[in-house]
């Protein structure tokens, strides 16, 4: 993965929910308050950060990442919306980072490979804030640890090799 991939994210974080907020008012998202609305994005966006880093500085955080994206999505069935809101403001996330990473102060022009990173890194977000979403069905099933090791196999297959990362 790329230290600069993660740093550029984290730097720009506000910039992000800022253009996600700013189309995050139609759909299911407009019957939550604004902080509700929002949720608990900042903090998936921190941990896809960090999980983005090079293995030797991220140990770890892959697992973080998972758990930060499905306590999401477990918040927003309390919340009372409906699956299909997860589905929603991702997709408004994935059109809000690369309009907001272009318009955050110092941020360099993104290569492809970190693209495919950022895409990776919200497919990963998606597939767990869907498990957190449906949490209570897998922990009855006894079947909650084996679900989020599955996102993690998952994530694996989804991202670029980090041992491949050079930057």
């Amino acid at each position: 993965m790329s230290a600069r991939l993660a740093d550029i994210l984290d730097r720009c974080i506000p910039f992000v929910l800022d253009e996600w907020g700013r189309n995050a008012h139609r759909g299911e998202l407009v019957a939550l308050c604004e902080s509700d609305r929002v949720g608990d994005l900042a903090a998936v966006l921190r941990a896809m950060a960090a999980a983005l880093r090079p293995s030797c500085e991220g140990a770890g955080t892959v697992d973080d990442f998972i758990e930060t994206a499905a306590a999401h999505g477990a918040r927003r069935r309390e919340q009372g919306v409906r699956e299909s809101c997860l589905f929603e403001e991702y997709d408004l996330l994935g059109s809000a980072i690369p309009h907001a990473l272009r318009g955050c102060p110092g941020v360099p022009h993104l290569s492809s490979e970190e693209l495919v990173s950022l895409e990776g890194g919200l497919t990963t977000a998606i597939l767990a804030g869907l498990r957190g979403f449906h949490r209570g069905e897998f922990e009855r099933r006894g079947a909650w640890s084996e679900t989020i090791a599955r996102v993690v196999s998952e994530a694996s297959e989804i991202a670029p090799r980090r041992e491949d990362a050079r930057n």
